[in-house]
C-alpha cells in the first residue's frame, strides 16, 4: 500500500516549525508527483535558502517563476536569491518585469533598490526606495534603506530627514535610531547624538556598536567617567576588542590611573601583538613609573612594527646611553607633543603644578615696571599657549611657532596670537633675522643638548637690545646631559658661558622650581638675557 502524501498545509507547518529535513522529503515527494508544482517549487526554494543552498534555491525559485511569472512573491525571492550570488542584472530583469505587472507593488521597488544599491547605483536606488514610499507611506524597511542610500551619496540632511520620518511611525526603530546618531556625530553634535544611543539603549543594552559610540559621544563632551562606565559594558560583550581596550588605557592614563592603564594596554597586545599605538603608550607610561626596563622593550616593539620612526629610535637611543644625544629630533617633539595636546593643559598645572609662564610674568613685570613699550614677541615652541596668555598684555604682536598642528589648534582657540605656525624652529629663526624685541621658549630648549646653534641663530632674530627669556632644568654634570625622560639638563656655568660667547648679556637669573615631577620639585634656571651688538672684531 503506497504511503499518503501530507498536504501542502501540513508540509508548511513542519517547515514552519523548522524540521527542516521532514519538509524537504515532503516537498520532494510533492514534486516527484507533480514537478510543476509551484507551491512546491517556491517553498523548498525557500527552504534551500535558510540552508544556505542558494543554487537550489535559484533553480527551484526559477522553476516556480517559469509557472507563475505573475507571482511578485516568487519574483521576490527568485531576485533576492540572484542578487546574494550577486547576479544583479538577472534579479533586475525579473523585478523590472514583475512590476510592469504590478506596477504598485511597494515590495518590488523596495527590492529593486537594493538590487541597484548592491551595484552602487546609488540615484536609481533612491528613486526606487521612493517609488516604494510613495506606494506605501508606512514602509519601514524602504525608508531605512532610503537612509543609507542617501548616506552613500554623502547627503547626510536628506538622510536625517528620512530618518525622522521613519521614527514618527516608529519612534523605537532601531536601526533608526542608530543611524540618526550616527550621523549626529559626523555633524559633531554629540549631545544630541546621545539622545538617540540612550534611547536605543533601552530596547537593546547589548548592542555594542551603540555602546562604543554612546562612550566616544562622552569622550567628546568631556565627560571621560561616563565614557568609561559604557567600554566597559562594550569590553564585558568583546573582551578581545583592540581598540576599546586601548580606549580604556587612554581613559585611565589621562586620570593619572597608570596601573590600570598599563593593564589595559597589556590586554591590548597580549591579543593584538602588532598594536603599534599600544606599545608606544606602554613604554611612555613605564617610562613616567621609572621601569626603564619595561619602557625599554615595548620601545623595541614599537620600533619593530615602524623600523624607520626617527622618534621611536630617539627613545631607545635615550634609554640605552648607547651614543651621545646631542638634541631630540624634531620627529620626536612632534609625536610627543600630539598624543599629549589634549590634556596637556590640565596635567602641566593640575598634577605638576607647572611654574613658568607664573615666573616668565613674574621677570618680566619686574624688568618692565617702569616701561609701558609694546612689544614684538616670539612664543618659540609655543604650545598650547600657557606662556602666550599670561604674556599678551606686553605684545604689539605676538606670534607662536611649534612643530605639533595639535598643540597648535588648542593654543588658536585661546585667540591670544596674532600667527601661528607649525615649523622647525631654526629654519623659522634663519629666516626671520632682526625681527622680534622678546624671544620667550617656555620648556622648549630642554630638547636640546648642545645650544650653542640656537643660541646663535636666537641672538640673530632679535632686534639690538632685544630679550631673550627661557628656562632650562638643572645639571650637576658638565655642560648637559640627557635625562631619562628625554629632556636635557644644563649647568649654569656652561649656559653664562654660552651667552658670553653668543653676545648676551644676563640681565636676571633665577634658580627656580619649574614643576612637581614624581612629587618632587624640578630645579631648574630662568634667564633673562639682553641681545648685544656684535663687535667687529668678534
Amino acid at each position: 500500500m503506497k504511503e499518503s502524501l501530507l498536504s501542502m498545509d501540513a508540509i508548511k507547518q513542519i517547515h514552519q516549525e523548522g524540521r527542516l529535513e521532514e519538509a524537504k522529503a515532503a516537498y520532494l515527494a510533492l514534486l516527484a508527483k507533480n514537478p510543476i508544482d509551484v507551491d512546491a517549487l517556491h517553498f523548498l526554494g525557500v527552504l534551500y535558502v535558510q540552508e544556505g543552498e542558494l543554487d537550489l534555491a535559484i533553480s527551484n525559485f526559477k522553476k516556480a517563476f517559469g509557472c507563475a511569472p505573475q507571482d511578485p512573491t516568487i519574483a521576490l525571492h527568485l531576485a533576492n536569491s540572484l542578487r546574494a550570488k550577486n547576479l544583479y542584472q538577472e534579479a533586475e530583469q525579473v523585478l523590472q518585469g514583475v512590476l510592469k505587472a504590478h506596477p504598485e507593488f511597494a515590495a518590488g521597488f523596495n527590492n529593486l533598490g537594493t538590487v541597484y544599491y548592491a551595484e552602487e547605483k546609488w540615484q536609481a536606488a533612491v528613486d526606487a526606495y521612493q517609488a516604494a514610499v510613495r506606494l506605501q507611506a508606512n514602509y519601514a524597511d524602504a525608508y531605512y534603506n532610503l537612509g543609507l542610500t542617501f548616506i552613500k551619496l554623502n547627503n547626510h540632511d536628506a538622510a536625517m530627514r528620512t530618518y525622522e520620518a521613519l521614527l514618527t511611525l516608529l519612534p523605537q526603530h532601531a536601526g533608526a535610531l542608530f543611524q540618526m546618531a550616527c550621523l549626529l556625530m559626523r555633524k559633531e553634535q554629540h549631545e544630541k547624538a546621545l539622545v538617540y544611543f540612550l534611547r536605543l539603549t533601552e530596547a537593546h543594552p547589548f548592542h555594542v556598536e551603540t555602546l562604543i559610540n554612546l562612550a566616544a559621544c562622552y569622550l567628546e563632551l568631556q565627560a571621560p567617567e561616563k565614557a568609561k562606565i559604557y567600554y566597559l559594558k562594550a569590553l564585558a560583550l568583546t573582551p578581545t576588542d583592540k581598540q576599546v581596550l586601548f580606549n580604556l588605557g587612554v581613559i585611565a592614563a589621562k586620570a593619572g590611573q597608570t596601573n590600570e592603564a598599563i593593564v589595559f594596554y597589556m590586554d591590548a597586545v597580549k591579543v593584538h601583538p602588532d598594536f603599534y599605538a599600544a606599545h608606544l603608550n606602554l613604554a611612555a607610561l613605564y617610562l613616567s613609573s621609572n621601569n626603564k626596563t619595561a619602557a625599554l622593550k615595548h620601545f623595541h616593539e614599537a620600533l619593530r612594527l615602524q623600523p624607520t620612526n626617527t622618534a621611536v629610535q630617539h627613545s631607545i637611543n635615550v634609554l640605552s646611553a648607547t651614543e651621545k644625544v646631542q638634541f631630540s629630533p624634531p620627529a620626536y617633539i612632534q609625536s610627543l607633543f600630539d598624543s599629549y595636546a589634549d590634556h596637556y593643559d590640565q596635567h602641566l598645572q593640575h598634577v605638576l603644578h607647572y611654574q613658568v609662564p607664573a615666573l616668565f610674568l613674574k621677570t618680566l613685570t619686574a624688568h618692565f615696571q617702569h616701561v609701558d613699550k609694546k612689544l614684538d614677541i616670539l612664543d618659540l615652541g609655543c604650545g598650547t599657549g600657557l606662556c602666550g596668555e599670561v604674556i599678551k598684555p606686553y605684545a604689539r604682536s605676538l606670534i607662536g611657532v611649534d612643530l605639533s598642528e595639535k598643540m597648535l589648534a588648542v593654543a588658536a582657540a585661546k585667540q591670544v596670537y596674532d600667527e601661528l605656525l607649525a615649523a622647525d624652529m631654526l629654519t623659522y629663526l634663519q629666516n626671520h633675522p632682526r625681527c622680534f624685541d622678546l624671544i620667550m621658549a617656555g620648556d622648549t630648549l630642554v630638547y636640546v643638548g648642545d645650544l650653542a646653534e640656537i643660541l646663535s641663530q636666537l641672538h640673530q632674530a632679535l632686534k639690538p637690545k632685544g630679550l631673550l627669556l627661557f628656562n632650562l632644568e638643572v645639571s650637576d654634570e658638565a655642560a648637559f646631559h640627557m635625562q631619562v625622560s628625554g629632556r636635557f639638563s644644563h649647568s649654569k656655568q656652561y649656559i653664562d658661558e654660552l651667552a658670553l660667547a653668543h653676545h648676551f648679556k644676563v640681565l636676571a637669573y633665577q634658580a627656580v622650581s619649574l614643576r612637581q615631577q614624581d612629587q618632587k620639585a624640578v630645579p631648574g634656571h630662568l634667564y633673562l638675557l639682553e641681545a648685544l651688538e656684535k663687535t667687529p672684531h668678534a
